[in-house]
């Protein structure tokens, strides 16, 4: 699913392209990045069911916030808090040093630098977070899957663009317990990789609804 930079440039820095502000430089965690170890194949009735599953669990969530550790292509690493309401709403505040807000409304998607005082927008529907932060999220209809692995601990379920009209691919990466949702992996079309890892997730938070609302820095 991705490299939206120019106009796309709010999607493409959590979902696909690295980052060009200034990071620190660490190596992706295995956890995140790593393929999934190969097991037995699926049958087709389980690899169905497994969908079925994930989809349903991930869309059950409601409300959460936690943290995220972003890993770019050239190994930068950024960090911050995050923020979901669904349906279509989220919002990933990063840590100093990085100058950076991205929200979801609902409708679109927006990236503010603060440095740079500019809101970069694109419409939800034309990102892959609007597969993510759909309530009635269903793999095999919303995305092509294109893969479907389970080790021991985690599901990697890899998908991308339907209409064919977005370039590369996402893998959701949940974890067996209960299907939660524990971070992504994207690779965009030039074979650039983006992992995204969730930690101290809150399911069921109450959250501000003035949380997803972003204004442009002339309209405060």
């Amino acid at each position: 699913m991705m490299n939206l930079i120019a106009s796309a440039s709010a999607i493409a820095l959590i979902l696909g392209a690295p980052l060009t502000v200034g990071l620190k430089q660490v190596q992706p965690k295995p956890a995140v990045t790593a393929e999934a170890q190969t097991t037995a194949p699926m049958t087709a009735a389980e690899r169905t069911r497994l969908l079925k599953e994930a989809s349903k669990a991930l869309a059950n969530v409601k409300t959460a916030r936690g943290k995220f550790e972003q890993y770019s292509p050239d190994g930068s690493l950024s960090t911050g808090q995050f923020a979901m309401s669904r349906p279509g709403k989220v919002r990933f505040d990063y840590d100093d040093p990085t100058p950076l807000l991205l929200v979801s409304d609902g409708t679109t998607v927006a990236l503010q630098d603060s440095e740079l005082e500019t809101t970069d927008r694109v419409p939800l529907s034309q990102t892959p977070l609007s597969l993510l932060l759909s309530d009635k999220l269903d793999f095999e209809k919303q995305a092509e899957v294109i893969d479907v692995r389970r080790t021991a601990d985690r599901t990697n379920i890899t998908v991308r663009d339907k209409s064919g009209e977005t370039d590369g691919t996402l893998t959701v990466i949940l974890d067996n317990k209960d299907n939660a949702l524990t971070g992504w992996r994207t690779v965009d079309a030039s074979g650039g990789r983006t992992s995204v890892l969730l930690s101290g997730v809150e399911v069921g938070a109450k959250l501000n609804p003035r949380l997803f609302i972003l204004r442009d820095f002339d309209n405060r």
